[in-house]
């Protein structure tokens, strides 16, 4: 009746046990980092598994994405490999030839070509996604930050350290006119483990493929021997996270603004979920990835761990996320779906409200009858007590995120529902 099991990093050898096809209640398990070699055992949980439950082993084949099919593996190989030697020995001798012509004739070019630049001149392996003046902004970028020096650092995560520069002229990025003195943000991506690379071009995938005005611009994508970075749009007041828990900060966040903030990251989300195809799933929506410009505009950030649903997969994936944002089910079920970001929006929409992460007063709130009275225990105490008719809008809010967090996802409302709801809302817009 086992449902989960994580084996990795345990350093385990030999073949996967053929009993594991007997564990008819089981629909997780993770042996990555090990060992191990042979196929996998012949069962659904196995055939229909991610890639990620076997990385880093010996020598694992399966009918899994990304490994190497049984008979295709060293061991079953047989006798087809011994038949097709001499005919591949053949055919790889007149092809070598032939790269090695090719080979020697682009390095001829090349050394003719790089005799006609300056020596100082930046690297020619620059590729700038959608970009008319790569060169220019990849020398300005390492200029103006010092080589990434830390003391030009606005920002950091998992993954990457935020720097801020600005455009001493116009630039042209894709269809895109930067005016100079333009702000844009830098995120420097990290040189860890190869599978981050995956995430990376997933990223820059989502990224290249969603516009919308509460989703944080996406300039361009930068890769060189030295470097890989991002180019987004620079958002003048940070984080959602930042302005919250600086009491300064906070005061500068009224209540007409915070529920103009939940209506923004709604509406984002809503987008994501219905109206790209395939949906795209955030999966870390958080205070710390909600960004705000100098309008108080705010809009989602970081697609770092982003997953695109597929409509023809279980979605599994190893838990991901902040620990407090987590939609309780992903815990045991390590399914993806659009209802876990519903659940994090609950997280971060209560949490703008109150002004500091709601912690176990979730469990109390979907308990509990909502009233005015309540609203004003829980609401941010350092501003003053909304106005009545801010306060009424204010409590719809409460029982439409109180929806968001019920511990069944099954019963939350989706994210499109959640848009609809807050639109209808009588905000008035924000005075600057």
């Amino acid at each position: 009746m086992l449902q989960a099991i994580n084996l990795s990093h345990n350093g385990l050898t030999g073949s996967i046990p053929i009993s594991f096809t007997d564990m008819l209640s089981l629909s997780f398990i993770d042996l990555s980092y090990n060992d191990l070699e042979g196929p996998l055992p012949d069962s659904q949980v196995f055939k229909k598994a991610p890639l990620e439950w076997f990385t880093h082993n010996n020598g694992l084949c399966g009918e899994v994405l990304g490994l190497t099919p049984c008979s295709l593996s060293p061991s079953m190989k047989g006798s087809k490999t011994k038949r097709s030697r001499v005919i591949l020995f053949v055919v790889l001798s007149i092809f070598g030839s032939l790269l090695l012509f090719l080979g020697i004739a682009i390095l001829l070019w090349k050394k003719k070509k790089s005799s006609k630049h300056n020596a100082s001149e930046i690297n020619k392996d620059v590729l700038f996604i959608g970009s008319f003046d790569g060169k220019y902004l990849y020398k300005h970028i390492i200029e103006t930050t010092n080589n990434f020096d830390d003391k030009f650092c606005i920002g950091s995560g998992a993954f990457g350290s935020v720097y801020k520069v600005t455009l001493p002229r116009i630039v042209r990025v894709g269809e895109v006119t930067l005016p100079k003195g333009k702000k844009i943000a830098v995120k420097k991506i990290l040189e860890i483990e190869e599978e981050r690379s995956i995430d990376e071009q997933l990223e820059i995938q989502i990224l290249t493929q969603i516009r919308h005005r509460n989703i944080v611009k996406f300039y361009g994508y930068c890769s060189t021997t030295q470097h890989k970075f991002l180019l987004y749009e620079y958002m003048e007041k940070g984080s959602l996270a930042t302005m919250l828990n600086t009491r300064e900060e906070a005061t500068l966040l009224d209540w007409i603004k915070r529920l103009n903030v939940i209506k923004d990251v709604a509406h984002g989300l809503s987008y994501m979920h219905h109206d790209c195809s395939p949906p795209i799933v955030h999966r870390d929506i958080t205070s710390n990835n909600i960004l705000l410009d100098s309008e108080f505009r705010s809009c989602i950030s970081d697609f770092g761990i982003a997953r695109i649903l597929n409509p023809g997969s279980s979605n599994q994936t190893m838990l991901a996320g902040t620990r407090g944002y987590i939609a309780p089910e992903l815990a045991y079920s390590m399914i993806v779906t659009t209802k876990c970001d519903v659940y994090s929006f609950g997280v971060v929409a209560l949490e703008v409200l109150m002004g500091t992460h709601p912690g176990d007063f979730i469990t109390i709130l979907s308990s509990t009858d909502v009233g005015l009275a309540l609203a004003n225990d829980i609401l941010d105490q350092r501003l003053s007590f909304p106005s009545a008719e801010v306060a009424v809008e204010i409590l719809t809010v409460i029982k439409i995120v109180i929806q968001c967090l019920n511990a069944s996802p099954v019963c939350r409302p989706t994210m499109q529902q959640v848009s609809q709801k807050l639109s209808s809302l009588l905000i008035p817009p924000i005075l600057n």
